[in-house]
């Protein structure tokens, strides 16, 4: 999995935070095996109270913010892309994986000496099988086909 400088500040700046999230996407892709090309880093981020607080310090050094957890209440799919690290998006939520599950059954690495989580394949596999972008299908696919 490779991972550009910006990318590797903004993991940084969430795991000295302690924002639960996860790898998730073309990155994940990568890491599982199948090494095709990945335009951006999207992590799956925790939807709950404690964790937008330390999102919303994770991403004060990084000149970004997130909306106040009170205005998001019930929310379950927010979505950003990260002003000044255009390659950085995060959800909180994907398709057919809850976060708890997702965060349960992540694989840990390294990455350019952050240790972060992945999520897993079955549940990458999972989270893509209800796109109909080919790209998924083709990932999909792919992973299957690698032990």
């Amino acid at each position: 999995m490779r991972i550009d400088s910006d990318e590797v500040e903004v993991l940084r700046s969430f795991v000295a935070c302690g924002v639960r999230f996860l790898v998730i996407g073309g990155r994940a892709v990568q890491f599982h095996g199948h090494f095709r090309p990945a335009k951006d880093l999207d992590l799956l981020v925790e939807f709950s109270a404690i964790n937008w607080e330390k999102l919303g310090w994770a991403l004060r050094p990084l000149n970004a913010s997130v909306p106040p957890f009170d205005t998001l209440s019930g929310e379950k799919g927010y979505q950003a892309k990260l002003a000044f690290y255009p390659t950085v998006e995060f959800v909180t939520s994907i398709d057919s994986v809850p976060f708890e599950q997702a965060w349960a059954d992540a694989v840990e690495t390294i990455v350019d000496g952050v240790r972060v989580r992945v999520l897993s394949k079955a549940h990458l596999i999972a989270s893509k099988q209800s796109s109909i972008r080919p790209l998924d299908a083709s990932d999909i696919t792919a992973l299957r086909g690698i032990p």
